[in-house]
């Protein structure tokens, strides 16, 4: 039984080269990016003998256990393409890295007939047994069995069913998560590092102009005409973004995101 994820995996295009827009469709990817910005990781990868010397026991076991399911992220080029290499990276059970991480189990259940007495025993403690009169006709077959799974059968279907927190993988995002808000984030936090690597102070404000931030005013027309109060506002919604993501870089190495 072929194994699914319940938020979106990212789609490629190409595995020789990936499309841009498809990756960032997936909450995955950016779960990846954030854990490759995150110092302490990329220090462990690096050199894991350093840390054991400078990090605290709990932190240094957390980093142990991430390296051991997420491996080296440390990469050159082309990000795009070093996720797609990371993602497909087949690792110990044969799986790629992406669904050993992130699938759901198999559970190997099936609808089959029990024939054996003692079998049928050990299946009414967990399953619907159905008796079936094979003289009745298909269509009145089919309306029992609908009526039956209708008062006891289990159904989840849209947000319910995709909902994170109902996830059994080995990691699962600890909340939905929509792509287009986690891009804006990190092209924020990456235009606000490029700032600082260059020595050149940047405003919020400015910040927003770069990644062409839309703000949508909600208030009144006089309050959308003043200058001031839209800057203000903008330095707001771009220092909580920041916050947001060096928030989800630092939950990378306890195993969780956003």
């Amino acid at each position: 039984m072929k194994r699914f994820f319940i938020s979106p995996h990212p789609t490629f295009g190409s595995y020789k080269k990936p499309i841009k827009f498809k990756i960032e469709e997936s909450p995955y990817y950016w779960w990846w990016y954030a854990l490759t910005l995150n110092e302490k990781y990329k220090l462990f990868c690096e050199d894991n003998n350093i840390c054991k010397k400078e990090l605290h026991k709990n932190e240094l076991l957390q980093l142990e256990r991430i390296f051991k399911d997420f491996g080296d992220i440390r990469y050159e080029g082309c990000r795009y393409m070093a996720f797609t290499k990371w993602w497909n990276y087949r690792v110990n059970t044969n799986e790629t890295r992406g669904v050993y991480l992130f699938a759901e189990p198999q559970d190997n259940l099936k609808v089959e007939i029990v024939n054996d007495k003692e079998e049928f025993k050990t299946e009414i403690d967990k399953n619907i047994v159905v008796s079936i009169p094979l003289s009745l006709s298909r269509k009145y077959i089919d309306k029992d069995i609908t009526r039956i799974l209708k008062n006891r059968a289990k159904t989840e279907k849209g947000r319910k069913a995709r909902n994170p927190k109902s996830s059994k993988a080995r990691y699962s995002l600890s909340k939905a998560c929509v792509p287009n808000v986690l891009k804006k984030t990190f092209d924020l936090y990456d235009a606000k590092q490029e700032a600082i690597n260059k020595q050149n102070k940047v405003s919020n404000v400015q910040l927003g102009i770069i990644i062409n931030l839309v703000y949508n005013e909600k208030n009144n027309q006089t309050e959308l005409r003043n200058e001031e109060n839209k800057r203000r506002k903008i330095t707001i919604v771009v220092s909580r973004y920041l916050k947001n993501a060096k928030n989800m870089i630092g939950n990378t190495i306890k195993g969780y995101f956003p």
